[in-house]
């Protein structure tokens, strides 16, 4: 990940904080695809006596990349290439990734006595709000 996106959301969480007195909830929206560690951001919202709801929301081709036939893959820093012929594969990888970070990121909420859901930004919101975040117990 990027150490600057993660310095972005903390700049704002500290800003939010600033403004913020006593207990309550903070809901964190995001893709967390480019945050380096969320260690600080979600120990900022734990420390102020916030319960911590992380939402990861990745569009259609987050979840499932369209990815056919042959690719090249070039390091637009160093014009390094890289050739894939078994897309079969690397969405594999890719998904075996973008599951570890879920778990990853569930993990980190858990420990500081927060929740993390995955959903997909084409999901209706009254589906998410009264069947997947009923469903957890987020709300009643």
């Amino acid at each position: 990940g990027h150490p600057e996106a993660a310095g972005v959301i903390v700049e704002a969480i500290e800003a939010v904080l600033q403004q913020h007195r006593g207990k309550g909830i903070a809901l964190l929206l995001s893709d967390f695809l480019t945050l380096g560690s969320v260690a600080r951001s979600f120990n900022l919202l734990h420390s102020a006596g916030l319960e911590m709801y992380a939402v990861q929301v990745l569009g259609p081709s987050e979840i499932d990349p369209d990815l056919t036939g042959d690719l090249r893959f070039v390091d637009s820093e160093n014009d390094f290439t890289l050739d894939v012929s078994s897309v079969g594969e690397l969405l594999g990888i890719y998904h075996e990734h973008r599951l570890g970070l879920q778990q990853h990121l569930e993990a980190q909420a858990r420990q500081r006595n927060g929740r993390f859901l995955a959903l997909s930004a084409t999901q209706p919101v009254n589906q998410v709000l009264f069947e997947t975040m009923l469903r957890r117990g987020w709300v009643r």
